[in-house]
Order: C-alpha cells, then structure tokens, then sequence
C-alpha cells in the first residue's frame, strides 16, 4: 500500500493534505503534537469533513485508512518514513524545528535502509520554510547522511489555497474531529525542487515560475483576506462573506487588489492577463461562500507575525514598491491591522500593550521594520490616527 506521512493533523493536515492522499490512494500517518487529538483519531478511525461548495451545496466525505503518532514515537515514524512515498506538512513555521528531530531520525533509517529519493511537501506560509527545516534537520545529520539528504530529498514548498474554517462544531455537527472546509482542490508546488520521480496525487499542480504562485497567493489572497478581517472587524462584522458584502470594505479590497495586481504584470510581463482575472473572480466568489462562515478571528488571528517585514501586509507593500506602484489601500489595511484588539487572540492583546507603552512608530519601525521618514509609514500613521478618531466619535 501506498504510504505518506502527513506531520500536523490540524485545519490543513486533516481538512486538505488528507483530503488528496484520500482521493490517490494513500495510507495517511499522521503526527500530530496534541496527544488528545492522536487518542480521538485512532480510537476512531475515521472523520468527516464536509466541503462547502460555491453552488451552496456540501459535499460530505469520510477520511479513514490512517494512523495517528506522536512525535515522540519516533520509531513508528521512521519506519513509515522508511516506507513512504511521499511526506508533508502543515505544522506551522514556527513549530518546524520541532518536528525536526523525528524527520532526521526517519530520514537517517532511510538512508540505510531503502535510498530513495522522496519529497517533503512543506505547506507553510512562508517562502524560506524549505530552507529553515533543512537547516534543522541538517543539525542531526552526520556527513555521508547530509550528502544523501542534499542529493535524495525534495524540500518542496507549496501554496496553501483552500480555505479551512475548521472544526465542525461551531455548525452543529456533533463529532469533534468534524472538519469543514471549502471545496478547493489545487496544490501548486514548486517543480524545481523535486528530487527523483513525482508520485500521482489528486490536486497537485507543477509550477516552473513557482515565484508568481507565492507572489499571488502572499499578496492578493492572504492580503485581500486581510482586509475583510481586518477592516471587517473595526466595522463590527464576524465572518468574511459579511465583510465582502461591505460597501466600504470591499472599495479598499478592490484597491488593494489593483495595486497588487499592477505590480503582478509588471513584473511578469509573461502573464496571462485572462487567466488570472479568472483567478480574482474565484476568490472573490470563494471568500463570498456564505455557507463556509469563516471567522475573522480565524483569518486575522497573530497580527504581530502578518505585520512583519516580509509577510502580506508590509511585504506586499514593498512588493509594490517595488515596481512603482504606491499602495494606498494597503497602507489603510495596515493601519486597522494595528488596531486589531480581538480580546480572544493572545498576540492581538500583545500589540496593542505595545503600542500603548510604545506608540505606533515603535511598531512600524521594530516590528515592520519601515523608516519612519517614508511616505508609505507617513499615510500608515494618518490613516491609523483617523480610524480611531472616528472610532472614537462612533463614526465606525
């Protein structure tokens, strides 16, 4: 039987990675840090997960045929590793190097056992994700192991599309491993970093010009959800498909997707202008779907890492920067990201002690590492000083 393993069986690992190794075949072997969830799963053996489709039908699946570890099962996971066709994961960035030891352990017994070249599809959103956890895992290898990693193993990145609202129970569906997800079935992955032969998964697509995908994905997607979670919030709005529906939100979210998208064509003049209309039309039909109900709590939530220098906020200013183009809509974005206060997101709570004990250019020039004499930092800090004014005089 065909093996992968799967390393996180949160939102993504369970309510997407899974999905497509369900579909082609696979034994899934989760590992998974939360031991609650690894006892659920295999006293179980199963989990729904319903798709929420753009016609408002759901289509209802059941994920089975897996196995849940934990990391500390490392000799489980290296046998599996040992054995598979093809691993992933969906850990989040900052908790890659943790899953760095069980990798190096599987991929060591590997080496001696069956040397094959296998991939590591990394579905994480940041561009030097493949980089970081080699350069973990590299720290347990010895020399003849790392010359047998640089040579026989993909660290391949991916960009992560479908939207997953997450458990079910907040629908009314009563089994807590429930997962709910929109139905969205495309993985693009980076074609030049694959090792050997590719397996055969549903949804996976080869990008040559993987740069454009991260660029798309980064600053017109993850950015334009920003700006319905984040002005949606300051206007008092709970889900995504409301805040679209905003006249006022979405004049800003078609600012900002203008701006990204001038810069698109001109730094690949290469793109095709069609299809990537089609592409806007999709999602901006995807973030509509009602049914989905995604939180804005779920797609603002850790304001702090989304306003880094190199995340879609900041990062997709430079981009436009970049190429001439002066991002109006997104300075505005990022001003009510730095008023983000949900009480329930603990990094939300952490910014805003910071900005009152250090002001909002401590922000901008610490955290988003701007200069404070630009123009862009200058209309951040106008359109910011504004917003609370007429948050303050109950105008939003």
């Amino acid at each position: 039987m065909k093996i992968a393993i799967q390393f996180g069986a949160g939102n993504i690992g369970r309510g997407f990675i899974a999905d497509l190794l369900k579909r082609s075949g696979y034994k899934i072997v989760f590992v998974e840090a939360n031991k609650e969830l690894v006892d659920a799963l295999n006293k179980k053996g199963e989990y729904p997960l319903k798709l929420f489709q753009k016609d408002g039908t759901i289509r209802d699946l059941v994920i089975d045929n897996f196995l849940a570890l934990s990391p500390s099962e490392e000799e489980e996971i290296a046998k599996y590793i040992t054995q598979g066709e093809i691993i992933f994961t969906a850990v989040g960035v900052k908790n890659l190097s943790d899953i760095a030891m069980p990798l190096s352990y599987g991929l060591k017994k590997r080496f001696y056992e069956n040397p094959y070249p296998i991939n590591i599809f990394i579905c994480e959103n940041l561009r030097s994700a493949p980089e970081l956890l080699k350069n973990e895992i590299l720290k347990y290898l010895s020399q003849e192991e790392k010359n047998f990693l640089e040579s026989n193993v993909g660290f391949v990145l991916t960009s992560v599309a479908r939207m997953v609202a997450g458990s079910g129970k907040r629908y009314g569906f009563e089994d807590p491993l429930s997962i709910v997800a929109e139905e969205y079935n495309v993985l693009p992955f980076n074609l030049q970093a694959i090792k050997g032969s590719m397996p055969q998964i549903f949804g996976l697509k080869s990008s040559e010009n993987f740069e454009l995908e991260i660029d798309k994905k980064l600053f017109v997607h993850n950015l334009g959800h920003s700006v319905l979670a984040y002005f949606g919030y300051i206007k008092g709005y709970k889900f995504i498909h409301e805040s679209i529906r905003d006249k006022e939100v979405r004049k800003i979210f078609d600012g900002v997707i203008e701006e990204v998208s001038q810069s698109l064509f001109l730094k690949y003049k290469t793109i095709d202008k069609r299809e990537y209309q089609e592409y806007i039309a999709d999602l901006i039909e995807r973030f509509e779907n009602q049914l989905l109900m995604d939180p804005i709590s779920r797609v603002g939530r850790d304001p702090i890492r989304k306003l880094g220098p190199y995340d879609r906020i900041i990062g997709g200013a430079k981009f436009c920067l970049s190429q001439g183009i002066f991002p109006e809509n997104i300075a505005f974005t990022c001003s009510c990201a730095l008023l983000y206060n949900h009480p329930e997101d603990e990094e939300a709570r952490d910014l805003q002690e910071k900005i009152k004990r250090f002001g909002i250019e401590y922000i901008l020039k610490e955290i988003c590492e701007l200069s404070l004499e630009e123009d862009f930092t200058k209309k951040i800090i106008y359109y910011y000083q504004e917003l609370k004014r007429e948050i303050r005089e109950g105008i939003l």
